[in-house]
């Protein structure tokens, strides 16, 4: 196949781009709206806030174990087919979880619905290949629809939920799935090749507004050498922190103010999400835009420092401004990393095994937030009271903090 030289009018790897947005937005989304739903699930079943937050942690346990065989079908097979086998399948869950009587179903309902989580590692990881400069630029603007999702899906689901009740709103999300997502992964291409293009900004690629760049002589680390170096244990151990504390505020938040000890509506807990999601959208491309700058390592840095700041905060907010302030400020500095952690992957480890180590770090990153969730609901149920787990959640966002200062690129690696 020829490579082309001259850019096109629209590079293609924006439309990729798009596609990774839409993706992002409608299986982050739905699967994210949990909260929403959480309390009417305990609700009509009777359940304790652990079992019923077990749901969740069995389906991202799901979604850690599959992540490196997803990322690595991907590298093989290409993104397109292995986004529309998610979305089929992610989409099955919630159409089944309707249906739900007992809790074993809804746990099984929800290892489908983790399933189609997995799309995070083809999305980042064929979008990493379209771009070799702004690349951070190109996952923030990718990860945007992490934050649209996040910000329309909780007010919907609440609006469904509503009018239809949790069972019949998880089966209209069900359909909307499996529509979007499976006509939108069609745009994929697992490499700018396949279009006869090179990547963003590679050497031969004529963009006069981006100059081309070198590629390293040193070859990138095959996956088998990669997962021996202490390196990717650390970045492993540092997002799995990070998300942790991210999804078990994200379960329990609605839970938790919609309590007496703070009393709002539910709909207005569904605004304290959607605001993250707004956060998160701003954040994901100020951050990406920062990395090109000065690297994901000391973007992450920051991100996760201030992440801890903000759940210090949340354990002493008890007015509505105050959490309306924590929801924007966890929302832009967290949501920001979220694209970066693959970028510092590549970063370090290159690219030609991407796709199965960002799988292995999402692995462990997924593990963490079902732990979080679980046992944020474990701490409720025990104490009465989510001040430890908030207070919990702070001290492991400090120590992803210190974990990506002591990252160092490995020899022998790009």
């Amino acid at each position: 196949m020829s490579i082309k030289h001259a850019h096109p009018k629209v590079f293609y790897g924006w439309w990729v781009v798009t596609a990774g947005i839409v993706i992002y937005a409608t299986l982050l989304g739905s699967y994210q709206a949990f909260g929403v739903f959480f309390k009417p699930i305990q609700s009509e079943f009777g359940w304790g806030r652990a079992v019923t937050a077990s749901a969740f942690f069995i389906g991202t346990m799901a979604m850690a174990a599959l992540s490196p065989f997803i990322g690595s079908l991907s590298d093989r097979y290409g993104p397109r087919r292995i986004i529309t086998t998610v979305g089929i399948t992610g989409a099955l869950g919630y159409a089944l979880i309707s249906q739900v009587q007992t809790q074993w179903q809804l746990y099984g309902c929800f290892v489908l619905m983790g399933s189609g989580g997995t799309f995070f590692v083809p999305v980042l990881s064929v979008v990493s290949r379209w771009f070799t400069l702004r690349r951070g630029l190109a996952l923030g603007l990718t990860g945007i629809g992490g934050g649209i999702g996040q910000a329309l899906f909780p007010p919907l689901s609440q609006v469904l939920l509503d009018n239809y009740g949790w069972r019949n709103a998880y089966l209209i999300i069900a359909g909307g799935l499996v529509v979007v997502v499976v006509s939108v992964a069609q745009i994929l291409r697992g490499n700018p090749a396949e279009k006869g293009l090179l990547p963003y900004g590679e050497k031969g690629y004529t963009d006069i507004n981006t100059p081309p760049i070198k590629r390293p002589s040193t070859p990138p680390l095959k996956l088998k050498q990669v997962i021996h170096t202490k390196v990717f244990w650390i970045i492993l151990l540092a997002t799995s922190a990070g998300h942790f504390t991210y999804q078990m505020t994200w379960v329990h938040l609605v839970p938790y103010v919609t309590d007496p000890e703070i009393g709002v509506s539910s709909m207005v807990g569904a605004s304290l999400m959607s605001a993250i999601g707004w956060s998160n959208m701003a954040g994901k491309v100020f951050m990406g835009n920062l990395s090109d700058r000065i690297g994901p390592r000391l973007t992450l840095i920051m991100c996760y420092g201030v992440s801890g700041m903000a759940m210090l905060w949340l354990v002493i907010s008890k007015q509505l401004w105050m959490l309306y302030v924590f929801s924007f400020v966890l929302g832009f500095f967290y949501g920001g990393s979220i694209p970066l952690q693959p970028a510092l992957v590549g970063s370090i480890f290159g690219l030609e095994s991407l796709g199965a180590v960002s799988g292995g770090v999402q692995s462990g990153t997924s593990a963490g937030g079902a732990t979080g969730s679980v046992l944020g609901g474990y701490i409720y149920d025990v104490t009465g009271s989510y001040f430890y787990a908030f207070l919990l959640g702070a001290i492991l966002f400090f120590t992803s903090m210190i974990l990506v200062l002591l990252v160092k690129k490995p020899r022998g690696t790009v």
